[in-house]
């Protein structure tokens, strides 16, 4: 927990010494290139793509258990302080959502138009007289053949080709990041203090850390023997798995698999995940019921709609593979959203007040911005992000409609997070989706249509984002009393510098490699998707879909009621934040794992009450250290012996 002196509330810690700081941004560094490598090279598990990922997790425990045990030997005084340990995570957390899925997409889309467009997609009619020069890398020279082809023998890299593009859309992402932080800055305090959400996923560094400058060699999570069985478990099956890398004979432990509950219903996937079990445990209960109860009623009720054949029209990509199920969820997290921003209605009245009368007695002295800064902050902010949209060709309206959905899923599923600690989530629905599906595509002018495809630049594939990160990083930063300067320019330099690092070595990699020969995701489908997705739309222009805004409007309703029921009774079992995201695929993975930590906390304290749930805690995080270490091991083994051939057993 919080340094002796911290604890003692008579002055904040500042954390952010040389060797913190150093020992950070080689944290940045190494998500940074190692995500991209392991995803595009090695082929093994993915190291950023969660709201707590492997790329940061593995290396922090290293760090705490190895690194300080051996500073402890050389002199017990150099060991790291819980404050240092702390601004190492939190650069590590924020440099991690950039890694891998944000500069991947930027890249691919950046360059995709002109190169895989052909006659048979007839992207050069629909798009090209559309695109700006700044969005798009040129196509009349060598740059973009060569980014997914590989350089010629003898030729450089064209770093120049890239210049223009990436200014402008690293000066969006940055805004766009800016306003995020605004927005956590804004509404903190009401998340914490009023609301007493419980950030499940920040219990986890502060564990690690606590009492690590104590003349013990070993940190005091490690030393119990109940942690030991937890670790143990998943540790050991995950090293029994490796062994049958090298030989297909080898019988495997089983992790993963699916029930079939009935014909035309979806099948249930039985995937036990031991991180998620234990960063689960340590959320509130009745957020657990709701999320497996909500999924399940969410198969029977695609079920029942796939006997009767009943469809409302095929699922845009990354949105819910059912359509009505994902415009239902996207309802309720409208609702959500809204309803919480009504709930701090006095909160907000307060921060309004201190932003614009300085002499306001409001104090915000211990928030990461001040709050005229995240007032004025947002509004400039999401001012010249509707401004650059527009440049880039979409209309007021349709640039209105499309950042209030992508403010909608940036703020809900940033509450989920910190409420629920899912590490697997992303929304319901995705902001372009929601735009054509309202407005009508034949609605939207094509200048508008193309701006919406280079928006999966930056929007798209959501499995980690920096909202989430710095929400965490704001209550790591009140836990341990650090000083608010310390923490906002550990969160700027671990920003600027993934941006840099995470930039350069996928050009780098894509340029020797050749990025089409990855043969992921990103570089394929990833950066073709969004233009053939809108393309499609412009063939077959359509009006607003009146069917999806029926579900989105029951969604809204239920939601509605989850609610009042949940504010008017006690008894009320079921929190409404399940309801929001239970067609979503992250969830279908995460059900069983959810279920299983649900059965075990409610066990635990129905026989032993708090006393035995404290007690068995270190199981749990014994679950999660065990498992973050044996896919450690398996990434290592994977770069030693299986360069290109590697094994996923982290990320989706």
């Amino acid at each position: 927990m919080p340094d002796s002196l911290s604890a003692t509330g008579s002055k904040p810690w500042s954390g952010l010494t040389v060797r913190s700081l150093l020992l950070g941004i080689l944290m940045v560094v190494i998500i940074n290139v190692g995500a991209p490598y392991s995803y595009n090279i090695l082929h093994s598990s993915l190291l950023a793509c969660d709201y707590l990922p492997l790329g940061l997790v593995f290396p922090f425990i290293v760090i705490v258990v190895l690194l300080n045990l051996i500073l402890k030997l050389i002199n017990p005084r150099l060991a790291l302080r819980p404050s240092e340990l702390i601004i190492v995570f939190i650069m590590g957390l924020v440099g991690s959502t950039i890694a891998t899925n944000l500069t991947g997409y930027l890249l691919g889309i950046i360059a995709a138009p002109h190169y895989f467009a052909s006659p048979e997609n007839q992207w050069g009619d629909y798009l090209y007289k559309y695109m700006p020069n700044w969005v798009t890398l040129d196509g009349k020279g060598s740059a973009v053949k060569w980014f997914f082809e590989g350089l010629p023998e003898g030729e450089k890299i064209p770093w120049g080709a890239w210049m223009i593009p990436l200014v402008w859309w690293l000066s969006l992402i940055i805004v766009i990041l800016f306003v995020c932080l605004c927005i956590v800055a804004i509404l903190k305090r009401q998340w914490v203090n009023k609301e007493k959400l419980v950030f499940p996923l920040s219990e986890v560094p502060l564990e690690m850390v606590k009492k690590a400058e104590n003349r013990s060699l070993l940190p005091t999570f490690v030393r119990g023997r109940i942690f030991r069985i937890g670790f143990a478990i998943p540790l050991f099956i995950v090293v029994w798995n490796i062994a049958g890398y090298f030989t297909p004979l080898f019988p495997q432990i089983p992790l993963k698999g699916s029930i079939q509950v009935g014909r035309s219903f979806p099948a249930i996937t039985t995937e036990i995940f031991f991180p998620l079990i234990g960063f689960a445990f340590l959320a509130n209960l009745d957020v657990l019921l709701s999320v497996w109860f909500f999924y399940l009623l969410s198969v029977i009720q695609v079920g029942i709609y796939n006997r009767v054949g009943f469809s409302i029209g095929s699922a845009d990509v990354y949105c819910s593979r059912y359509p009505s199920m994902g415009w239902q969820g996207f309802g309720a997290l409208v609702v959500m959203v809204l309803w919480g921003l009504w709930m701090a209605r006095d909160h907000l009245r307060d921060v309004f007040r201190k932003a614009f009368n300085k002499n306001c007695n409001v104090d915000d002295s211990k928030e990461l911005l001040s709050y005229r800064t995240a007032v004025f902050g947002l509004i400039f902010g999401l001012m010249y992000t509707v401004g650059w949209l527009h440049q880039s060709g979409m209309s007021y309206k349709v640039a209105f409609v499309f950042l209030f959905a992508a403010l909608i899923i940036y703020i809900g599923v940033t509450r989920i997070v910190i409420e629920s600690g899912l590490v697997f989530l992303r929304g319901p629905l995705i902001p372009q989706s929601f735009t054509i599906h309202t407005l009508g595509s034949s609605s939207i002018s094509g200048p508008s249509m193309t701006a919406l495809a280079f928006s999966y630049a930056w929007f798209c594939d959501l499995k980690s984002f920096f909202m989430p990160a710095v929400a965490h990083a704001t209550k790591l930063s009140d836990e341990m009393k650090l000083k608010r300067e310390s923490v906002l320019l550990a969160i700027g330099i671990s920003i600027m510098l993934g941006l840099f690092v995470s930039i350069l070595y996928t050009l780098h990699i894509g340029y020797h490699h050749g990025a089409y020969n990855f043969g992921g995701h990103i570089f394929r489908g990833g950066c073709t998707i969004p233009f053939e997705s809108i393309v499609n739309k412009m063939l077959n222009p359509f009006g607003p879909d009146w069917r999806r805004l029926f579900f989105l409007g029951v969604g809204g309703i239920v939601m509605a009621g989850l609610m009042f029921m949940r504010y008017r009774f006690i008894w009320w079992p079921l929190h409404p934040i399940g309801f929001t995201v239970a067609s979503t695929l992250p969830i279908s993975r995460s059900a069983l794992s959810i279920f299983i930590a649900w059965a075990a906390k409610s066990i635990i304290l129905k026989l032993g009450g708090v006393k035995l749930y404290k007690t068995a805690r270190p199981l749990f995080f014994g679950l999660i250290c065990g498992y973050f270490i044996g896919a450690g091991l398996s990434l290592l083994v994977d770069v030693i012996w299986f360069p290109g051939q590697g094994h996923t057993i982290y990320g989706w």
